[in-house]
């Protein structure tokens, strides 16, 4: 295998860029999305005037993102699903010359210090075209990092699989002077026994393995955040049955080596089976695309991995594009199957998802760090007729993914399936976000759902009516984490036999209500569970209950809601409501945080009934009322994701801080306001997105490194809780 060049890794850093740009509908940078990737892309500096970026893109430290630091920037922009890209510098690296013995102790040998942070040095040119050698923070001491390969033998496989494993670290998180710690690694490997390096510097790491026994052609590539830790790091290789190599980017029909080749070989064979792109064939760094001429075969086999990562570990970088033509990109019908890294588009017809996962035979799928993009007239990811038994095993998972540009919905969720949908960004969905329908079940954990307009139902979430066969049978959604906003819609609509559990999510800057419960004529009526919510800055109201709802427990009901939702500034024209009751009988919503109360100690429920609640105020139950002045007793119980790069949005679950002077109804606040709740990580201001009495949306500030102190602070105390170590 041939070391990736310099070249192919701005390539792959400048398609990571274009990824995020056209996603967060900045058009004007589309265009320069292009270029030689020997001499690298030209990016003028007035092609930023006037952009709104995220502030991580003040490279120079002086509180404004100027154009020059937006040109540095996008020169080191590395790839990421985050709407706020990794910044980072590449370090090359040739053939490791550095092999370590593998060990099979797993106590680790280094524990890191913590140290204050060090001032970062950005000083970039003042040109068109500026260039820059960043200077990430120096490393501890004891910033070295420990890294366990395992190579893992199925049962029936031969135990002596051999392997090949190597790793270079392409992006440092840290900065050693003296070169002490150890930028790549390679070793042997025999399966079921663990290859352990030592004294790795911290970082972003490709790794590789290739296995030599079977010689059954696998090769495979993968990144991962490596970081200094008391306990090691892990990357996990497969050894598959069979490896068949897409080395062709056409789709001749009498192709020897072409992806519909290799699907049509996978269904006749024992798994577990690898479909793999030739790196050869797909550089690095390089879109590969394999245009179809008429519909792959299903994927009917169970047990097939099909890794679209480039030798880089970029994924999406091998695009399946169905080029309008009226079948998805790719359809799944068996079971325990795997898509990585691929990116799927165009999807072209009627009813035609460009990811479909259907069938009762479709269970325990997983697909995760893809890019689905564009139907023209149906779903991103339509997952129905049965596929998916629970939320263990048998779900489907969609995980780690983007999900844009659909004419119908970004997710669909239908026909009784179920599926896990977790750490997706959503976005630029023209008929709303997530649905589950007819049956459909969802479990979304902490998904960005944001910007899906169109001209009809632009939902962030969407939950609609019972399975057509099965009458008792009605869609579900237990929605835990998720940050939903400026949808053309509601950010949540439930409507006829349908129940939602959410917990800890904030709907904020939508077009209409943060929330609806709408009966339809001659259906059963829906349900509601909400605890922890922040239904925030709507263009309507905060929530609608409408007449003729079978349940809606915001607080204290039978549901067993406790209640620890905030209601505040959203606005129906002339008359602002946060919670609108439209039924006859009883609504419970106790323990919540009011706009008109705040922090008060002593709430006047009067006023609360008069500009918190519309309709029939009368008829809601509010006491007792939370107060939203911070506790004494401030409490951090986990942090997600366990690892993060710099721009990631972390979710950190506790209780004790204010919550509605968060809800500015901006983006993002900085630690400037002693008043008001501030988290830093390893000394340094994590912007706060959003809040929830119970959960708060910060950005990380830097790529890890290792454990370090995250620290929630209010006006009445701190808490704190390391964070940044593996699994």
């Amino acid at each position: 295998m041939v070391a990736p060049s310099r070249a192919a890794a701005t390539a792959a850093v400048l398609a990571g860029f274009c990824m995020w740009a056209l996603g967060e509908s900045h058009h004007n940078l589309g265009g320069y999305c292009s270029g030689d990737p020997e001499a690298g892309p030209v990016f003028p500096a007035a092609l930023f005037a006037g952009a709104s970026l995220p502030e991580c893109f003040d490279w120079n430290g002086d509180g404004v993102v100027s154009a020059a630091d937006a040109v540095v920037a996008v020169q080191l922009l590395g790839e990421s699903a985050s709407p706020t890209p990794w910044l980072g510098t590449y370090t090359a690296t040739s053939t490791p010359s550095i092999t370590p013995t593998p060990s099979p102790t797993s106590t680790p040998s280094v524990t890191p210090t913590r140290t204050a942070t060090p001032t970062i040095t950005r000083t970039p040119t003042p040109s068109a075209t500026p260039t820059i050698t960043p200077t990430p923070k120096s490393c501890p001491p004891q910033a070295a990092a420990t890294l366990e390969v395992v190579l893992e033998v199925d049962e029936g496989q031969p135990v002596e699989s051999q392997a090949v494993v190597r790793g270079e670290l392409l992006y440092p998180s840290c900065a050693t002077a003296d070169g002490r710690l150890l930028t790549a690694y390679a070793a042997p490997l025999t399966g079921g026994t663990p290859a352990r390096f030592e004294q790795l510097a911290p970082g972003i790491w490709v790794h590789h393995v290739e296995v030599t026994q079977p010689a059954n052609g696998q090769v495979q590539h993968q990144r991962s955040l490596v970081v200094a830790a008391s306990r090691p790091n892990r990357v996990r290789w497969r050894v598959f049955r069979t490896v068949l190599v897409v080395a062709e980017a056409g789709d001749a029909p009498n192709g020897s080596a072409t992806l519909r080749r290799a699907l049509e070989e996978a269904n006749r064979t024992l798994g577990p089976t690898l479909i793999r792109f030739d790196d050869t064939a797909f550089p690095a760094g390089q879109p590969g695309i394999v245009t179809l001429r008429r519909a792959l075969p299903a994927l009917t086999a169970s047990d097939v991995t099909i890794d679209g990562r480039d030798e880089l570990g970029v994924p999406g970088m091998r695009v399946i594009d169905a080029a309008g033509g009226a079948f998805p990109a790719l359809a799944i019908r068996g079971a325990r199957n795997r898509i990585v890294g691929l990116a799927l588009r165009n999807a072209g017809g009627t009813d035609r998802d460009v990811l479909s996962i259907a069938g009762p035979a479709a269970r325990g799928n997983v697909v995760e760090q893809c890019r689905i993009e564009g139907s023209a007239s149906a779903d991103g990811v339509g997952i129905d007729d049965g596929a998916g038994t629970d939320f263990a095993a048998g779900a489907n998972v969609l995980r780690d993914s983007i999900i844009l540009g659909a004419s119908d919905k970004g997710i669909k969720v239908t026909g009784g399936a179920h599926a896990r949908v977790e750490g997706n960004w959503v976005l630029h969905n023209a008929n709303g976000g997530v649905q589950a329908t007819l049956g459909g079940k969802v479990y979304a954990r902490d998904n960005l759902i944001e910007r899906n307009e169109g001209a009809t139902a632009q939902n962030g979430f969407a939950v609609n009516g019972a399975h057509p066969n099965r009458a008792e049978d009605p869609a579900l959604l237990f929605a835990e984490g998720n940050l939903v906003r400026a949808n053309a819609g509601a950010g949540l609509l439930v409507r006829a036999y349908s129940g939602v559990f959410a917990r800890s999510n904030v709907f904020t800057t939508n077009a209409r209500d943060g929330a609806r419960m709408q009966p339809v004529d001659g259906a059963r009526a829906p349900a509601l569970r909400a605890d922890g919510n922040s239904f925030v800055c709507n263009g309507a109201a905060g929530v609608v209950v409408e007449a003729g709802v079978l349940y809606a427990d915001l607080g204290d009901g039978t549901f067993g809601s406790f209640g620890a939702n905030a209601f505040a500034l959203n606005a129906i024209p002339a008359l602002r409501r946060n919670l609108v009751f439209l039924g006859h009988d009883w609504l419970f919503a106790r323990g919540n945080v009011w706009e008109q109360c705040g922090a008060a100690s002593n709430c006047d429920l009067a006023a609360v009934r008069a500009r918190d609640l519309g309709g029939n105020a009368e008829r809601v139950h509010l006491e007792p009322v939370r107060s939203d002045a911070p506790s004494h007793v401030l409490l951090v119980d986990e942090v997600r994701p366990k690892l993060a790069h710099a721009g990631t949005l972390l979710r950190i679950a506790g209780s004790g801080w204010q919550s509605l002077p968060l809800a500015s109804c901006q983006n993002s606040l900085p630690c400037q306001d002693e008043t008001l709740p501030c988290v830093l990580v390893d000394g340094v201001p994590a912007p706060i997105e959003a809040a929830t009495p119970t959960m708060l949306f910060v950005r990380m500030p830097f790529t890890c490194f290792a454990p370090v102190p995250l620290e929630v602070r209010t006006a009445t105390g701190t808490a704190q809780i390391e964070y940044c170590a593996p699994e």
